[in-house]
């Protein structure tokens, strides 16, 4: 089957990657000069490494992405540190990584930092129920249930930090899972998260896939006879014509 992918981020170049394994003719699109989307990064000629755009880190218990780096031949380039989880309050940072560190915490009551503490090991180790916290948003369970200090001292800066303006969205059971996933040590890629991409990518190639990077997406129409048409926005390539329901993509939903 001819299958068009839109985009060479991760989840662009993994679905390349399946699809072209399982013997799948197939097409990447991006519109970037590189691969990797919200992963990639950006480098100055005196740096060593690219620097991502966007922060990003795996966890130990990210084991699917683990298989996907060995099986491209990238694991002797991953490597786990533990780092310091801190606060920044008034000047002076707080590390809050462990029960003896938030029970210091001076920014809280003793009552408030035993809550917070109470509050993050039942989302850690105490309920499996997602579900059921899909029904709130983050800032208002957490607000409830930890308590309006605990949420303006350190739910609230933690949200404000990774969504701006889309803080208050945030639905809870997306914290939960961050905090039910997370381990203590964080991995990282020698070279960035730009060079996991980059390698990627490159396996992708070698599978018999055409990746078109600086290439975005005109227009798509689907036909009469159901095939889909896939224009590329760069000078002097050609639309063409992809099986039925094979054109996957963000940008293509």
């Amino acid at each position: 089957m001819r299958i068009a992918v839109i985009g060479a981020g991760v989840a662009g170049l993994s679905a390349a990657y399946d699809l072209a394994r399982a013997g799948h003719a197939v097409t990447v699109y991006e519109a970037a000069r590189e691969a990797g989307g919200l992963a990639s990064g950006f480098r100055d000629e005196r740096w060593e490494w690219p620097l991502e755009r966007f922060y990003h880190h795996l966890f130990e218990t990210d084991t699917a992405i683990q298989q996907l780096v060995r099986e491209i031949g990238f694991a002797d380039r991953l490597f786990f540190r533990r780092p310091v989880t801190a606060q920044w309050w008034r000047g002076q940072s707080y590390a809050l990584d462990g029960v003896l560190p938030v029970l210091r915490f001076p920014a809280l009551p003793f009552l408030d930092r035993l809550r917070f503490g109470l509050v993050a090991a039942y989302l850690k180790y105490g309920t499996k129920n997602w579900r059921r916290l899909e029904r709130t948003t983050a800032a208002e369970w957490t607000a409830r249930w930890a308590g309006p200090r605990v949420y303006r001292e350190i739910w609230r800066p933690l949200l404000e930090g990774k969504f701006g303006p889309y803080a208050d969205e945030v639905n809870m059971a997306w914290l939960w899972a961050r905090l039910r996933a997370r381990s203590f040590r964080l991995g990282y890629f020698v070279g960035g998260f730009q060079a996991f991409c980059d390698a990627l990518l490159e396996r992708v190639r070698q599978l018999g896939a055409t990746v078109h990077l600086e290439t975005p997406i005109a227009a798509l129409a689907r036909h009469d006879d159901g095939t889909w048409g896939v224009t590329p926005g760069a000078p002097g390539m050609a639309a063409q014509d992809f099986e039925p329901e094979a054109v996957t993509g963000s940008r293509a939903v």
